[in-house]
C-alpha cells in the first residue's frame, strides 16, 4: 500500500505519468519473425542500440531501433531500465547527436505500429507489452520490473491483452 501512495505522490508531484504501468508488466523486445529480417541481440547491446553507439549488427547491416512516444508508458519504463534516464532527459543528448549525423530511433504512436515496423522492416528492434506478442515478431530479450533477462519470465496476460 505505501508503494501506492508514493507512485500516487509522485505522479501529483510531477514524477511519473498519470498512467503508471502495473508492476508485472513485462515488456518484450522484438525483432521480426521473418528470417530474412531478423538480428540476434544480446542484453548487453540494448542500451548501446538505443543510444545509437552500435549502428550495425556483427554483419555490417544497419539496425533500425523504434520507440514508442515519449509519453508511453511502456517508453517510460525502457527508457528508466534500460536507459537509465526518461525520455524527457535525453533530449539534449539527441540534440547533440543530430548535428553530428546521428537520428534517434524512429518513433511510431503505437504498439501495434511498432509491431508493424519491427515485423516489415530489416533489422528492425522494438517494445511491446509481452502480452501483445503475436506471430509477426518474436521476443528476443524481456523486460521485467527490475531488470532485463534472455528468458521468457512468467506472464500474467489477460484475455482482454491479447
Amino acid at each position: 500500500m505505501r508503494v501506492v501512495w508514493m507512485k500516487i505522490w509522485l505522479m501529483l508531484a510531477g514524477f511519473l505519468p498519470a498512467v503508471v504501468m502495473a508492476d508485472d508488466t513485462v515488456i518484450a523486445v522484438i525483432v521480426s519473425a521473418q528470417p530474412n529480417f531478423s538480428v540476434s541481440l544480446a542484453a548487453s547491446d540494448l542500451a548501446p542500440v538505443y543510444w545509437r553507439k552500435k549502428l550495425y549488427d556483427n554483419h555490417g547491416n544497419p539496425l533500425h531501433p523504434a520507440n514508442l512516444s515519449s509519453e508511453h508508458p511502456l517508453r517510460l519504463h525502457f527508457s528508466q531500465q534500460v536507459l537509465h534516464s526518461s525520455p524527457r532527459s535525453q533530449v539534449g543528448y539527441w540534440n547533440e547527436l543530430y548535428f553530428h549525423g546521428v537520428q534517434p530511433p524512429f518513433t511510431v504512436e503505437s504498439q501495434e505500429a511498432m509491431i508493424r515496423y519491427v515485423a516489415y522492416t530489416g533489422n528492425a528492434i522494438g517494445y511491446i507489452d509481452a502480452c501483445k506478442l503475436d506471430e509477426r515478431v518474436r521476443a528476443v530479450l524481456w523486460i521485467t520490473a527490475t531488470k532485463v533477462v534472455s528468458d521468457p519470465p512468467s506472464l500474467h496476460c489477460s484475455t482482454s491483452a491479447t
